[in-house]
């Protein structure tokens, strides 16, 4: 299992690199998809395959549709060229160097717990990871899963209209 883990590693850090360096934005999103893919293998190590299915089903499936559909409809043939102010290189090694710290702090400074409530590890393997989250769903996160479905529908609603009007 180790050795899985290090080449999901490898493959999710190298496509995900290959992402923000690539001028393609269509090759960028294929490494983008296999970056997805490398996440839902660590979702299968982590013995919780509903999430891996989910990872690729909505990640890799729809969002990247639409992410390439959007590529197409824009036509972005490849970026020409990137100017640059002193202020937004400044900005961006500010920010890489506060989440480069926050990755040291929780790793120097994370603490393994265990888990707290009803489910614990050997329940989880009994009834399955599928059934503890509809349970967590439907129960106690019923309101904020009805209100993502309700702007998702919003969403896809805008959407249609606003490709209605261009077209």
């Amino acid at each position: 299992m180790e050795i899985l883990f290090y080449v999901f590693s490898f493959i999710a850090i190298f496509s995900a690199l290959m992402v923000v360096t690539m001028k393609n934005p269509l090759t960028s999103a294929l490494y983008l998809i296999l970056c997805f893919f490398a996440i839902a293998g660590f979702y299968i190590i982590l013995d919780m395959q509903f999430l891996a299915v989910m990872q690729i089903l909505v990640y890799a499936g729809a969002i990247m549709v639409l992410v390439v559909l959007v590529i197409m409809l824009l036509n972005l043939s490849s970026i020409k060229s990137f100017k640059s102010n002193l202020h937004q290189v400044f900005i961006g090694i500010l920010i890489s160097i506060i989440m480069f710290a926050e990755i040291f702090f929780y790793i120097s400074k994370g603490i393994q717990k265990k888990p707290v409530g009803i489910f614990t590890h050997a329940l989880i393997k009994k009834i399955g990871n599928t059934q503890v989250i509809g349970e967590f769903l439907f129960t106690k996160y019923i309101f904020p899963f009805e209100i993502a479905s309700i702007l998702l529908f919003v969403a896809i609603i805008g959407a249609y209209l606003f490709a209605k009007k261009k077209f």
